[in-house]
């Protein structure tokens, strides 16, 4: 009989990573691999899944790291296939089974463009922004003329390190940052339920809109 037991749950879980939330959790694993735990010595802090109210509708975010180069806010699709879009576009195009399938998806850019703003108007805090849309190492991005930085995730932790010699926050000012965003964190009361709501009322306005 435990055997049976386990067989199931090795069944159910394979499932579920096989869903396009358990897809998703894996995703964000990945990045939350490549960006570490917090180091108070390295001064790097980093904030995982925030939801927040921005007063007009709820926001959700993968990931957020604080350093002396400012706040880096970074969205994780975890998508297979050829990935095809520019920064200017409203969807981008998801290609798979050598070309017989074609999924439509909104222009991450665009959408962590949303995220950075809705941040700002909740901390209040003019520093450093810098975005990042971070797919895993199923993609392979055919993504052009984008000024925001699209890339696999192992490339991540290079192109944060890159900004290095950009410091533009002291000690004490990260971490007043992450403690806000903690703050923040702590305060949500919006279920995943209500988001998943809200996400679909935008992109059914965003649709009638094209109609």
């Amino acid at each position: 009989m435990p055997y049976l037991v386990i067989a199931g749950i090795i069944v159910i879980t394979l499932l579920f990573f096989k869903s396009a939330t358990g897809k998703g959790i894996l995703g964000e694993l990945d990045v939350r691999v490549v960006l570490g735990s917090n180091k108070e010595k390295k001064n790097k802090y980093v904030v995982n899944n925030l939801t927040f109210f921005d007063g007009k509708k709820s926001v959700q975010i993968d990931h957020i790291l604080i350093n002396p180069q400012g706040i880096h806010v970074i969205e994780t699709k975890n998508y297979a296939g050829r990935i095809y879009g520019r920064e200017q576009d409203e969807e981008w195009t998801q290609v798979l089974a050598y070309g017989k399938v074609k999924n439509k998806f909104y222009n991450p850019v665009r959408q962590n463009a949303g995220h950075i703003y809705a941040l700002k108007q909740v901390l209040n805090l003019d520093y450093n922004y810098y975005s990042y849309v971070v797919f895993t190492k199923k993609a392979e991005l055919k993504v052009s003329s984008t000024n925001t930085l699209v890339l696999p995730s192992y490339l991540l932790r290079r192109n944060i390190n890159k900004r290095a010699t950009d410091k533009v926050l002291k000690s004490e000012e990260v971490v007043f940052i992450y403690n806000k965003l903690l703050d923040l964190k702590k305060g949500n009361t919006i279920t995943k339920r209500e988001h998943v709501r809200s996400i679909n009322e935008r992109i059914a306005r965003r649709n009638n809109e094209k109609n």
